[in-house]
């Protein structure tokens, strides 16, 4: 599903949400093997899918005027902190191009923190439901074939990472 077809098939403010929970876990599991782990085959790769991301959520925050008036506080906030919490995981994700000069310590921490952040960002989106008063939320509509697969990439992440620093570079 992309975000033109979420569009068409639910209401704005609600596939506007939908559209940042896909763009934030496309991210992660289409922006680090490729635009980290194979960054030499996809140059630009992970800057365009962060890119995505921030789109997708300029699109959400367009339509924070649309919550119920009694929310609007508490959305101007959620979404600070989402954009903010979005923009630390693509810091920190973008600190990884450079893994293989970093120590294994360095890696670990770092690979370490993605799933937390990312866990971070799905807690404002979450909010962000309840405030516009999503009738579907997204990770509990989600299939959850989808959910094991990210939470399986997410887990696997720290063995990927070192499994990458023991092979030579393509």
């Amino acid at each position: 599903m992309n975000t033109k077809q979420l569009q068409n098939d639910f209401p704005e403010d609600e596939a506007a949400i939908y559209g940042v929970a896909l763009s934030l876990d496309a991210f992660l599991l289409n922006g680090i093997p490729c635009g980290v782990l194979q960054q030499s085959l996809f140059p630009g790769f992970l800057e365009k899918v962060a890119g995505n991301l921030l789109r997708d959520l300029a699109r959400l925050e367009a339509q924070a005027p649309h919550a119920p008036i009694a929310s609007h506080p508490k959305v101007t906030e959620s979404l600070t902190t989402l954009r903010a919490r979005c923009q630390q995981l693509i810091d920190l994700v973008t600190g990884l191009s450079s893994f293989r000069s970093q120590s294994l310590e360095q890696l670990h921490t770092t690979v370490f923190q993605i799933p937390l952040r990312r866990e971070a960002c799905v807690r404002q989106i979450q909010e962000l439901e309840e405030y516009f008063q999503v009738p579907r939320p997204f990770y509990q509509s989600r299939p959850a074939h989808s959910t094991a697969a990210v939470n399986n990439f997410l887990a696997d992440l720290d063995r990927i990472f070192i499994q990458e620093c023991n092979e030579p570079e393509a």
